[in-house]
């Protein structure tokens, strides 16, 4: 009996101190695209300030988040964002509307200086979507709204909802997708400014 009590203890030390390997984690960014030429001169003389992009708490951290027909939902555990949905989307905008030079200065959320636009959004998805029979899709639903910054007044809103096939069926799709579906977005968001800017 005696021996029995100590040969159990021994076992439980050695499969506790066992190693165990875990994945790295896959860390991935949006870059701004390099495609556009920015004219020589700007394309109205008014002034636009980016507001913080609001949305719901799981696109405000850095989790890659799927979804599935069945109504699951979760985030891959050894891929991530470089930093949150909302942020790299805000980012990316900046960029493209610079390089397009819509607007005299564009103005960052953090900024005191004066504006006469604001620039406001609402981000309500940007998941990787698996769907019945289908390929898988990165989805992107925002709202912007664009803001008279001296009557407080809103211009217009507009909502841009871009789903783009993932080319392969794991969280490396979905990025792909993703990144893809955000610069259809710059794309289609500055065209939507560039044509209120004219009118």
């Amino acid at each position: 009996m005696r021996l029995f009590t100590l040969i159990i203890p021994t076992a439980f030390i050695l499969v506790g101190c066992s190693p165990t390997v875990t994945p790295p984690i896959s860390e991935y960014t949006i870059y701004p695209s390099t495609k556009t030429i920015k004219p020589a001169t700007t394309l109205s003389a008014k002034t636009l300030r980016m507001s913080r992009t609001k949305t719901i708490p799981s696109l405000s951290s850095k989790n890659l988040i799927y979804l599935r027909t069945s109504g699951e939902s979760g985030s891959y555990l050894y891929t991530q964002w470089s930093d949150s949905p909302s942020l790299l989307i805000e980012r990316s905008l900046s960029h493209k509307l610079q390089s397009e030079a819509i607007f005299s200065t564009l103005i960052p959320p953090a900024s005191s200086a004066h504006a006469d636009w604001i620039l406001e959004s609402d981000l309500h998805a940007f998941y990787h979507r698996f769907e019945s029979g289908q390929k898988s899709k990165g989805i992107l639903d925002i709202t912007y709204y664009l803001i008279d910054a001296k009557t407080k007044l809103p211009i217009e809103n507009k909502r841009f909802f871009i789903t783009k096939n993932a080319p392969t069926e794991d969280a490396s799709g979905g990025v792909s997708a993703l990144v893809e579906a955000t610069e259809e977005l710059n794309n289609q968001c500055s065209q939507w400014l560039k044509e209120k800017v004219k009118q």
